[in-house]
């Protein structure tokens, strides 16, 4: 029986992180939008108290095995709509892909002296900066365009200034490694997103949630963010 051939890494020649050479744009950038850069450039988000040693960071090559690894987490996948189980390194991969290319296009736009809207939501991956420096990965908190097949359900408002959406309709999510459910993290990191994020920066004005309606604590944590039950689509929650 033949061998299967090893699959392509699509990310091969990804470097580990994104990383800002420019001082000059990282102070801009500083001044300008929620994103704070490390002692070697690399950007990020900070979460607010108690949870200051988290943050949201742009996905590194590092953090590959990890999302794969949690995805195929059975206790993580089971409280998820749609992505694979198992979920295979390759698809990983390619996630790596897009949000590289997102990040790059993020700070090539900011380059050019475009702040808003921003078009991407890269800074996606959570971690935690523990005492002794090291780093861990703990989950993600996503954001995807829905295409231009999906209406808004939510009225446009005539006050909202011209550069925000009227038209598109985005959808957030979040997972997280299991020994960090029930801290209030998720809700904290998907706060920094919508309220430091999505809203100012992208100038987003309807979001969409998915989730199973047997999955509690996911229901509480998007109701507690003001999204309510679609009535079309039991299980779908809408802002």
């Amino acid at each position: 029986m033949a061998t299967p051939a090893p699959s392509i890494n699509p990310a091969a020649d990804i470097p580990e992180a994104f990383v800002l050479d420019s001082a000059q744009l990282r102070a801009k950038v500083s001044a300008q939008t929620p994103i704070r850069f490390t002692a070697l450039g690399e950007p990020y988000i900070p979460l607010s108290a108690p949870f200051e040693r988290f943050y949201l960071g742009a996905m590194r090559q590092s953090d590959v095995p990890h999302d794969a690894a949690m995805m195929s987490d059975i206790r993580v996948a089971r409280t998820l709509v749609g992505p694979a189980f198992l979920m295979p390194i390759v698809n990983t991969q390619r996630w790596l892909v897009r949000e590289r290319s997102n990040v790059t296009g993020l700070f090539a736009d900011y380059g050019e002296g475009r702040f808003r809207p921003a078009l991407s939501a890269p800074f996606c991956i959570l971690r935690e900066r523990r005492e002794d420096g090291s780093e861990v990965y703990v989950g993600q908190v996503t954001m995807y365009y829905c295409g231009e097949e999906e209406k808004r359900r939510t009225p446009v408002n005539d006050a909202w200034e011209e550069w925000r959406t009227r038209t598109n309709v985005w959808e957030i999510g979040a997972a997280l490694r299991p020994e960090y459910h029930g801290k209030g993290l998720a809700s904290a990191a998907v706060t920094v997103v919508m309220n430091e994020w999505a809203v100012p920066q992208m100038g987003c004005t309807e979001l969409r949630a998915q989730c199973f309606v047997s999955n509690l604590g996911s229901v509480k944590l998007w109701e507690k963010h003001g999204f309510v039950e679609d009535t079309e689509l039991r299980g779908v929650f809408s802002l």
